[in-house]
């Protein structure tokens, strides 16, 4: 926005904005307060008004901006948000925009957008929103798309390009049955990881025992192993995103930070660990996945690797993320306290780790019984 020297500036939709200090908030921030004019002179005589304890005349109404496509206030809103989030996140953003929300509403008036049109749109996900045409999204995915055009909204909004922001209704999400691996499951797993054993059952066994996420693990590197193999740390996230930029595939490789700050973070590892480690270490700057061939492995190799060691194992079938809720619910069976159990999962609180990846087993619920048969003396 241009500015006149006395904060006073003309905005995109051409009315001119005069700021004064409203008050200051609790941590001595100063808050400001905003007059509008159709030029300069008229903004800077609304603020000679408030200066002077006059009343001040109503506010102009926003600008008409009946003829603005949802498309372009989007393409708007991803270049703000681009400063905000990170690659990824806005690589997702990106993808989503394109495949389901731009092809639905990208050519409709925002400002008629309603409440109806978008019920419709998320009860058509739900039902028929997969790319490949075999069903519905989840209403997990659904939530995040619906998330997207209400910061749309939201951003057409504070730009003074609708009066009001979209009424959305969420679809009802239900807690996932996340799959732990039994004591029996997991013995048999670990039988053939330690049979014959390569870098990437090493893999499967380090998260088994230290709650790793399959991104991270995929962007460890050796230096990141502690010379004596007693701690790792997690600095880095691998992940493979819609390619942006000009050039390349479709996809790229992105190494980025952990996806939220207490994500960064030093895990112990179990003294049993060492002898394997100790038998494949590397150059320190070789990602730990790395082998004569490839130099980085990916999350999707990684999960067939682990697919193949489940089936190997004769168990039922499980996803590379089960190894995380089964560190969490055994750590929690040996006696780790939560705190210090959420810190090693990197959760943000310990509620997190207690509604997600804490599973009580029917053997647990029976013993607990039994100690109340105890404590009562029947």
């Amino acid at each position: 926005m241009p500015k006149t020297g006395k904060n006073i500036y003309k905005r995109k939709d051409g009315r001119w904005e005069g700021r004064y200090i409203k008050k200051r908030n609790a941590g001595g921030k100063i808050v400001y307060g905003s007059v509008y004019g159709k030029t300069c002179a008229e903004a800077k005589q609304r603020l000679t008004l408030f200066a002077a304890g006059e009343p001040i005349p109503a506010p102009l109404p926003p600008p008409v901006t009946n003829n603005i496509a949802f498309a372009d206030v989007a393409e708007q809103w991803l270049a703000v948000i681009s400063l905000k989030v990170k690659a990824s996140t806005y690589a997702g953003y990106v993808t989503a925009l394109g495949i389901h929300i731009l092809p639905w509403f990208g050519n409709h008036k925002i400002h008629g957008l309603t409440a109806v049109d978008i019920g419709l749109f998320a009860k058509n996900k739900l039902e028929n929103g997969r790319a490949d045409g075999t069903g519905g999204l989840s209403p997990k995915t659904v939530h995040d798309i619906l998330s997207i055009i209400k910061s749309i909204g939201d951003f057409a909004c504070k730009e003074n390009i609708i009066t009001d922001g979209f009424a959305i209704t969420y679809p009802k999400q239900q807690q996932p049955n996340m799959r732990v691996l039994s004591l029996g499951e997991q013995s048999s797993l670990e039988t053939v990881l330690k049979s014959d054993m390569d870098i990437h059952k090493l893999g499967i066994l380090l998260c088994l025992y230290t709650g790793l996420r399959i991104g991270e693990l995929c962007a460890l590197r050796w230096c990141d192993i502690s010379p004596d193999f007693g701690t790792l740390s997690v600095r880095h996230t691998l992940q493979r995103v819609k390619n942006i930029g000009n050039g390349g595939g479709k996809t790229k490789i992105l190494i980025d930070t952990p996806k939220s700050p207490r994500s960064v973070r030093d895990i112990p590892i179990p003294k049993f660990l060492s002898p394997y480690l100790q038998s494949f270490i590397r150059e320190n700057h070789t990602y730990f996945l790395s082998t004569e061939d490839i130099a980085i492995m990916e999350p999707r190799s990684m999960q067939n690797h682990f697919a193949r060691s489940v089936k190997t194992a004769n168990i039922a079938a499980a996803n590379y993320h089960s190894l995380r809720h089964t560190f969490a619910t055994r750590s929690i069976e040996a006696g780790m306290d939560i705190k210090s159990l959420s810190e090693i999962l990197g959760h943000a609180n310990v509620n997190i780790t207690l509604n997600r990846y804490v599973h009580s087993s029917f053997d647990q619920k029976r013993q607990g019984m039994n100690k109340l048969e105890q404590y009562t003396g029947i």
